[in-house]
């Protein structure tokens, strides 16, 4: 099984489907990549990247403790030691933080931004209530339980429950309690102007208590495109992943013909 080796104790596991513009997708806590396993349809037209956050799936725990700028970290040295230059992120949840705080720190290594059920800071009741009850699961030692918790939820086709499930419960109870304090603690909101590559934020019509959340990036990054998939959820990406993925399809495509024709260009002078 493929792993990078981001330390002396941790190695991420990943997996990469296709070939064309990269794309990584990182997921939410006491879950795993394959919370993604519909996006795996995308790369019959882009280089689809997806891998295990530390402490959760096939990835090793480390010897740090979990924080968002740690995290946004350990992919960049994946992707350094994989050769990949630059990607797109698309982070679900949770998972948008360390997408937004890689897409800061390193701009220069990234293309674009998704977010899906995207926030830049948590400060709506039900989110924090949800983060904390799953806070509390895994400091008692019940992984499983959340990890049963989630799958329900995420479950679409026939099968993604268990597939989900079976994964989930890998995960490390401390990393997973640091990844929800960490996020519960983020706030990349007054920062947010830095972002000056394309963003789009992708909400289900049902999962109205984060709406607001895409207010501060299209005050303060007008560049930013808000799609709502009809009777979608906040787990869009495997509950409804043919509006999803036809979504971010759309959105990728100007940017893979770009890519295309600067990879073309490259190995016509010789340098690729």
């Amino acid at each position: 099984m493929p792993y990078a080796k981001i330390d002396d104790s941790l190695s991420l596991y990943y997996h990469i489907k296709g070939d064309g513009l990269p794309v990584v997708f990182i997921h939410p806590f006491v879950m795993g990549h394959n919370v993604f396993l519909h996006q795996e349809e995308l790369a019959d037209r882009y280089k689809t990247i997806f891998f295990d956050l530390a402490g959760h799936g096939r990835s090793s725990k480390g010897n740090k403790p979990v924080t968002i700028r740690g995290l946004a970290e350990d992919l960049k040295k994946m992707l350094d030691e994989l050769g990949i230059e630059k990607v797109v992120l698309c982070g679900y949840s949770y998972g948008g933080l360390v997408a937004q705080e890689f897409a800061m720190k390193y701009p220069e290594r990234s293309e674009a931004l998704i977010l899906s059920g995207g926030f830049s800071k948590i400060d709506t009741l039900i989110p924090k209530f949800i983060i904390k009850l799953v806070m509390l699961m895994v400091k008692f030692g019940q992984v499983s339980l959340a990890a049963k918790w989630q799958a329900k939820f995420h479950k679409g086709d026939p099968g993604d429950e268990k597939k989900i499930f079976e994964y989930a419960k890998r995960s490390d109870a401390q990393r997973c309690y640091e990844y929800c304090k960490a996020g519960l603690q983020y706030d990349s909101t007054d920062s947010l102007g830095r972002l000056e590559l394309p963003i789009l934020l992708v909400y289900g019509s049902l999962e109205k208590p984060m709406h607001h959340y895409r207010i501060p990036f299209q005050k303060k990054t007008p560049q930013t495109q808000v799609v709502y998939i009809k009777s979608g959820t906040h787990q869009l990406p495997p509950r409804s992943y043919p509006e999803f993925n036809a979504i971010l399809d759309r959105f990728l495509q100007p940017l893979n013909e770009r890519f295309k024709l600067e990879s073309n260009m490259k190995k016509e002078a010789g340098l690729g």
